[in-house]
């Protein structure tokens, strides 16, 4: 059944639920349309994978499997090095980059996990550096550019017939002990992640079914948000009984049309995203402000599951983590019309990492705090305080400290 599409359903959907019923998002249509290329490729590509995998979702349990290979004269790693983006290039950029990679794939069942094409994908996912990689393709990949809130785009795709590794993947010893151990995914991503692997490597792990007992692929948009949730969950369980941040701080930070403050106060974790569709972004094209909440307070369990809540809250607990403190956090998510595709929920993450390492702006009391934080927002504060249960959570609760003055 078709619903005519709304700003509201739009925010809540990104293009990736198909909440409106229609087979493709009209919006996401559009964009490609928009960004048509005419370059042709033939049948076959030599390239070293950045190393980049992508494993799709449609159609589960037999799914897309492959890897992305890079076509032009960039280094292989800047078309997968999110970490190096932030702050350096543009939106068009990283369109213009992320255009140039051709999504080299199969269809399998996720279970499947023998032969040459399952090895070939397995080794790019597990390098820990570009690999040179070759496919061959059934027909020339087409140009056709694929968006969705918690991927980085790609630019064309083409069904292979094979595709090798004809370079040497550099595997770290401790992966490559993991892969063959008997060991649940959740925990080996924690150990991987405290022996100092990044959440991106851990991501493409997963999603090529180098980690678990029963290993299988998962679909990326699915691994990228359980990483960002177990470590998160992993960091939260570290934090528990840790003293809570002394002052009222609040931090900024802005890239590519999206606006990130956030304000941390003393007491026990609780966390709270207000992400606002400003008019004119790319789910609202017109009309009004759409605030989409997810919370969650001390059980440390959301009220919505959402990739891009996730991921903000493993930024922030990274933070917090380091500090050995735990706080309530208000973070706050502008969206503006600069923001017009999509390019995945890294730019959250990096946002919100590079926001919390800045220099914090102090404040004696709350209403400080959010006076401060107004100075940086678009969005009027009334908004915020009318849509915020954190903020009534705070204004509302009385602390053990407070009767003790």
């Amino acid at each position: 059944m078709y619903v005519k599409p709304s700003p509201k359903l739009c925010t809540q959907c990104k293009g990736a639920r198909r909440l409106c019923g229609a087979p493709q998002c009209p919006i996401l249509v559009r964009i490609r349309e928009q960004l048509k290329a005419s370059e042709h490729l033939g049948n076959a590509i030599e390239s070293p994978t950045p190393p980049s995998v992508l494993v799709g979702e449609h159609g589960y349990p037999s799914v897309r499997v492959g890897v992305n290979l890079p076509v032009g004269d960039e280094k292989p790693d800047l078309f997968e090095n999110p970490g190096e983006w932030w702050g350096r290039l543009g939106l068009m950029d990283i369109l213009r980059i992320r255009a140039r990679l051709v999504y080299s794939y199969a269809r399998l069942p996720v279970r499947r996990l023998a032969g040459r094409y399952v090895e070939a994908v397995r080794e790019a996912a597990m390098s820990f550096g570009p690999v040179e990689s070759e496919a061959f393709f059934k027909k020339p990949p087409v140009f056709s550019p694929r968006f969705d809130p918690l991927l980085k785009p790609v630019g064309f795709s083409g069904e292979v017939e094979r595709i090798r590794v004809t370079g040497n993947p550099s595997i770290p010893r401790r992966v490559d002990e993991l892969a063959e151990e008997r060991v649940k995914a959740g925990k080996a991503v924690v150990k991987l992640y405290e022996a100092g692997f990044d959440v991106y490597y851990l991501q493409r792990l997963l999603s090529a079914g180098v980690l678990g007992v029963e290993k299988r692929f998962v679909p990326t948009r699915w691994a990228i948000t359980a990483v960002d949730k177990k470590i998160g969950d992993h960091l939260l369980s570290r934090i528990r009984d840790k003293p809570e941040v002394a002052d009222y701080e609040v931090y900024h930070a802005s890239y590519i049309g999206n606006r990130y403050t956030l304000i941390l106060a003393p007491g026990s974790w609780s966390m709270e995203m207000l992400e606002a569709w400003l008019p004119g972004s790319v789910w609202v094209p017109s009309g009004g402000v759409e605030v989409y909440v997810v919370h969650e307070w001390e059980d440390g369990i959301p009220s919505g599951e959402d990739g891009g809540y996730y991921t903000m809250r493993l930024a922030v607990l990274e933070s917090l983590a380091r500090r050995n403190r735990q706080a309530r956090v208000l973070a706050i998510r502008e969206i503006t019309p600069d923001y017009f595709a999509p390019v995945g929920n890294w730019q959250i993450r990096e946002s919100v990492r590079r926001a919390l390492s800045g220099r914090a702006e102090k404040a004696p009391s709350l209403e400080e705090a959010l006076r401060l934080a107004s100075e940086h927002l678009i969005l009027p504060l009334q908004v915020v305080e009318e849509r915020s249960a954190l903020l009534r959570r705070m204004r509302g609760q009385a602390t053990l400290l407070s009767f003790m003055v």
